[in-house]
Parts: C-alpha cells; sequence; structure tokens
C-alpha cells in the first residue's frame, strides 16, 4: 500500500503532457477554405450570386453572398486562382470565386433570397514575397489592395 502514491506519482510522470515546443511546426490557424490553384479560371461556371461584403484581414478572404434556394446549407463556394503574380508595385494578383447553389441544372428551386458566408485563407498564395498586392476578383470588378 505505501507503494501506491509512489507507482502513481510514476504514472503521472510518463503519461505526462510534454511542454517542449516543437519549433519546426509553424502553426497558422485557418481562416477556412484553402485558395486552390487551378490551370482555367473562364472556363469553370458558377452559379448567380450578389456580392453583399467582401474584406480580407490578415490574409483571410471573408466573403457574404446572397442568392436564391431553399437554405444556404447546400451552398458551396471556392477561391480559384491561376497563381500568378504579376511584378509591379504593388504587385497584381487576381483570383475568382466559384458558387455552387447546390441545385443540379434545370431543376427549380425557392425563390427566397438566402445569405451566406464564406472564408477563404489566401497563404501561401499571398506570402510575404509578393505582398502588397492588387487583388482583383474575375467578374466582380472588385480589387482590394493587401499588405
Amino acid at each position: 500500500m505505501r507503494l501506491l502514491p509512489l507507482l502513481l506519482l510514476a504514472l503521472a510522470a510518463v503519461s505526462g503532457c510534454s511542454t517542449d515546443e516543437d519549433d519546426s511546426f509553424d502553426y497558422r490557424p485557418t481562416c477556412g477554405s484553402p485558395i486552390q490553384i487551378v490551370d482555367a479560371l473562364v472556363e469553370i461556371e458558377t452559379d448567380t450570386y450578389g456580392l453583399l461584403d467582401l474584406r480580407v484581414d490578415d490574409r483571410c478572404l471573408s466573403v457574404r453572398i446572397q442568392a436564391t434556394g431553399c437554405s444556404s446549407t447546400q451552398f458551396r463556394m471556392d477561391l480559384l486562382t491561376r497563381g500568378e503574380v504579376k511584378e509591379s508595385l504593388p504587385t497584381q494578383t487576381s483570383a475568382r470565386l466559384i458558387f455552387d447553389d447546390g441545385v443540379p441544372a434545370g431543376n427549380v428551386t425557392c425563390e427566397a433570397l438566402v445569405e451566406a458566408d464564406f472564408a477563404f485563407d489566401l497563404e501561401p498564395y499571398l506570402h510575404d514575397g509578393v505582398l502588397p498586392t492588387q487583388f482583383t476578383l474575375i467578374g466582380l470588378d472588385t480589387t482590394l489592395l493587401i499588405e
């Protein structure tokens, strides 16, 4: 019975959490889906939506849209880029938002206007080496200065 406290102490020492920090892992909490680099942007179809709000905070693009539907649960949005950075001061980059309302083509959906929020992580595409940049969203006539 006297050995029980020592045994419990030894067990706690062996199974305890390590406080050593691993410097090789650079933690960056993601803000949402990562931006995707693709070969072509124009050929990809997008469903109709209206842009309500757009902002960038620390390389995190937040988008609020409005579209017709019964609810936003089936809505999906991707942010695509060709990965090009035009050399200028500031640099020039571009991407395109691709929206899918979740309704197959030709099918009827509710006519209610529904809002949805999406977030996209612009890193590592917009790393320190290309900033500041004029970031253009193709098809929306919107350009943001990202520093």
